[in-house]
């Protein structure tokens, strides 16, 4: 059996339009799926004639239309497919936009929780799909080792820079500190978060990365690319 919802609310739908269609001309070929203006003549037709029920039985059609429409925005969301890597909006979080780096199942529920990274905040937010929304692409960002197209990306070459400027000759720092400003810049007009949030945020791992630094690192954190396997995690 079947449990696709998307699927049954098709097969739903469709029994009702066929049984309009009967009704309204019975004994007569069916041209739904095959004419499409007919079809979309007769959903209308059939819309007309819910009105006029709705009038008839004292109910407020308006009211009805309302909440459907509202229950289908809910349902579209929740059959949104996402996967590991992909950059959206959480809309209960002041709109922030962050990563989907992984998702999660909790106890007996259906719904998957995504797991989603926001620049600079250090918690991990675990969403339903119905409180996501695709985020906006990243704005490409240049700096001395190439273009940043991704918010992870950004957010590893601004600790790399930020990590390198002790180490580097006088004579070198301004480069590295533009590059430092262009990615805070993108990362907050992207995410959200303000600039004095994201160098909260990201001190302890630039910190971090500079009492572990080496030779070998000048150029990875800014050469960084997202390794996130792009598997399916929509919800099933």
């Amino acid at each position: 059996m079947n449990h696709d919802p998307k699927t049954s609310q098709l097969v739903r739908a469709s029994k009702a339009l066929e049984g309009y269609e009967e009704a309204a001309f019975p004994g007569k070929s069916s041209l739904l799926g095959r004419d499409k203006l007919y079809s979309s003549a007769l959903l209308a037709a059939l819309i007309c004639d819910l009105e006029h029920y709705a009038n008839q039985h004292d109910l407020s059609f308006a009211h009805a239309v309302n909440v459907g429409r509202s229950a289908h925005a809910e349902e579209a969301a929740e059959q949104a497919t996402y996967f590991i890597g992909d950059h959206v909006r959480l809309l209960n979080h002041d709109g922030r936009c962050g990563t989907i780096i992984g998702w999660a199942t909790i106890d007996d529920h259906e719904d998957r929780l995504f797991l989603i990274v926001v620049p600079g905040v250090s918690r991990v937010y675990d969403e339903r799909a119905a409180d996501l929304e695709p985020a906006p692409p990243f704005p490409a960002t240049s700096t001395t080792t190439g273009e940043v197209t991704h918010a992870l990306q950004a957010e590893s070459a601004y600790i790399g820079f930020a990590a390198r400027i002790p180490r580097t000759a006088p004579s070198l720092q301004p480069a590295l500190r533009q590059d430092c400003q262009k990615l805070l810049s993108a990362l907050s007009t992207w995410s959200g978060v303000s600039v004095p949030e994201l160098l909260k945020g990201l001190h302890p791992k630039v910190t971090k990365h500079t009492e572990t630094f080496s030779p070998k690192d000048d150029d990875r954190a800014s050469t960084f690319e997202p390794s996130l396997e792009r598997e399916h995690h929509g919800p099933s």
